[in-house]
């Protein structure tokens, strides 16, 4: 077990594991519900490249009402919350960082976990960034407060580069040591849907700051990103 102290607080963490790149999962959507597998008629543009594609990604086909696009980010962070609270087995949550001051945020994935006895919770986040502010409040302080309620349903993992090491990781500032490698996935899986997005979880990204979010509600896409997660 590898154990990162902070002032106050500890963040236990799960051993680093060597990481095997998986294969790309391709979304296929169409208007109507398909047929799994359903392939492209041969008389297609598009039937070439998709055969092609075939042999390079597993593809899982999707009707278009298990799509759901987000306007913003306030749309974004509501729907987050939401479907947090009513998660019932599994939450799982890959981003950059958790903004050090979303104590609403945090507080729902406890309200949540208070309610549910059966639900774990699973958070991925970057090292580097997630420590950048010890020993004040950070991302990794943030998260103490789950580890502590719910020891044996909560896991807490921080990627840390294996390119910043020895003197370079002693001497390279912060901030700047971030240069050498993150973890910058952005999964928000709960359940059987999973949001894809390059939104981080802070409140910059909850209020004004625009970026892509895709609502997919698909149990074979949520696992396939829960396998990814979890890797």
């Amino acid at each position: 077990m590898i154990i990162h102290r902070f002032r106050f607080t500890a963040i236990r963490l799960r051993p680093l594991r060597r990481f095997t790149p998986r294969p790309q999962c391709r979304l296929n959507s169409t208007s109507t519900s398909p047929i799994a597998g359903q392939d492209v008629p041969a008389s297609s543009p598009l039937a070439g490249v998709t055969a092609q594609l075939d042999q390079l990604a597993p593809r899982i086909d999707l009707s278009a009402d298990q799509i759901e696009v987000l306007d913003g980010p306030v749309e974004f962070y509501e729907t987050l919350k939401k479907k947090i609270r009513g998660a019932r087995r599994r939450i799982y949550l890959a981003t950059l960082y958790i903004g050090k001051t979303e104590h609403e945020f945090v507080s729902t994935i406890h309200e949540a976990l208070a309610q549910t006895p059966d639900l774990k919770v699973s958070i991925l986040t970057d090292a580097l960034r997630g420590t950048r502010e010890d020993p004040e409040p950070s991302c990794a302080s943030l998260l103490t407060s789950l580890l502590t309620s719910f020891p044996d349903r909560v896991e807490v993992r921080m990627y840390h580069t294996p390119n910043l090491t020895g003197f370079r990781k002693r001497f390279v500032p912060r901030r700047i040591n971030e240069g050498w490698g993150l973890q910058h996935i952005k999964l928000y899986g709960i359940d059987d849907e999973v949001i894809l997005s390059g939104a981080n979880l802070s409140s910059d990204y909850f209020t004004n700051r625009q970026d892509r979010y895709h609502v997919f509600s698909s149990r074979r896409v949520t696992d396939y990103f829960a396998r990814i997660h979890h890797a």
